[in-house]
């Protein structure tokens, strides 16, 4: 499938990366969970299961994925990983792979790097050029109208353009469902083409667009913290920490974490209404940055009793960040509900916008043949 010399090149790369995204064990276990939930529905269509299931290589059941979240240890190299999960983090690949500063590969049309095909700092979109920051009290928040469907605005290649990059990857999956290439061809890496490529690109995608801290150029909550400089990476204890650290397992915290995750995504409900990906992808970040004052206030009390700005992970009160209880739209919640509400809202996106590039994808003229 891919050859080993690339894999190797990918697990180097990714040593010194810094993470992007959610993890890659949970873009992993997001993207599975997509699939086995549409495989499950009996409104998804027979052939669109049938592509799912040779997408996921193996049947696989929620006590699996149970185990999966409970105990794997991951890291940033996908081991293990095949079909749709693996093309699930490979965006996060080729960002470890793209270089750093002008020696960066720039990924066309977009004209930027990978880096920047993640995430949307909106406060580059606030009308008034002195407001084009982070505030607590989300005063310097845009309005979706801000926003223009302008690729060539310059502001894009300044806050990212994850919007551009969502589109885009649903019209590729659209073409090759559309062309009858479902399915990856072995030994043909990187020059096959298919729709099981294009469809973990964009589950990554829109996964990444969940996260709260991927919409605000204080993503790492910095603006809560005396010295800004050295302050700690609370992107990382949003992200990864919980469900992949290298130091903990908190197992304790991930089980209850596993028992919110299943309840959010049996009750979870899309709040975007337009079918636009591009559209929806700038709703989705406008829902998402309210969760950032809870996010900044809940690192403010996990790390109270470090010393300034200090790094030490020995530091990090890991019950007091999860527990920590918010406001977000007028109820009460923590941020442990928070990442299991955004991760199951992924979920549902994926779930969605699969269905729709199928359906789609069905009322195009096609040529070519399933493989």
């Amino acid at each position: 499938m891919r050859p080993t010399a690339i894999v190797f090149a990918l697990s180097i790369a990714l040593n010194a990366a810094t993470l992007h995204a959610w993890s890659t064990k949970e873009h992993i276990l997001l993207t599975r969970l997509a699939a086995e939930r549409l495989i499950a529905d009996p409104k998804t269509p027979p052939a669109m299961r049938q592509w799912l299931e040779r997408g996921l290589r193996e049947p696989r059941t929620l006590a699996d994925e149970r185990k999966f979240l409970l105990y794997a240890r991951i890291g940033p190299n996908p081991r293990g990983a095949d079909g749709l999960a693996f093309w699930a983090v490979m965006p996060d690949l080729e960002a470890a792979l793209s270089g750093s500063g002008e020696k960066e590969k720039l990924v066309e049309p977009f004209g930027v790097s990978e880096r920047l095909l993640h995430y949307v700092d909106i406060e580059f979109f606030n009308p008034d050029p002195a407001k084009r920051s982070y505030t607590d009290d989300l005063a310097n928040k845009p309005t979706l109208a801000d926003f223009p469907r302008d690729i060539h605005d310059e502001r894009w290649a300044k806050a990212g353009m994850l919007p551009f990059r969502v589109e885009d990857c649903y019209h590729k999956l659209v073409k090759e469902i559309a062309a009858g290439r479902l399915n990856d061809k072995p030994g043909q890496y990187p020059r096959d083409e298919h729709a099981e490529k294009w469809a973990g690109m964009l589950a990554h995608y829109l996964e990444d667009n969940t996260q709260p801290q991927h919409a605000t150029i204080d993503y790492r909550s910095s603006f809560y913290f005396k010295d800004k400089l050295s302050a700690p990476n609370i992107h990382s204890d949003v992200e990864y920490r919980l469900i992949d650290d290298d130091m903990d397992d908190y197992i304790p915290l991930r089980e209850e974490f596993w028992g919110l995750l299943v309840k959010a995504l049996d009750e979870a409900k899309d709040p975007v209404t337009t079918d636009d990906p591009w559209q929806a992808t700038v709703e989705v970040l406008l829902n998402s940055y309210d969760y950032l004052p809870m996010i900044g206030h809940a690192a403010a009390a996990a790390y109270s009793n470090s010393s300034a700005g200090s790094r030490s992970r020995l530091s990090f009160d890991a019950p007091a960040f999860y527990h920590f209880q918010g406001t977000y739209h007028g109820k009460q919640t923590t941020i442990m509900e928070m990442k299991a509400r955004q991760l199951a809202w992924a979920v549902v996106r994926v779930e969605r916008l699969w269905r729709q590039a199928w359906d789609q994808a069905q009322a195009t003229p096609s040529s070519g043949a399933s493989h």
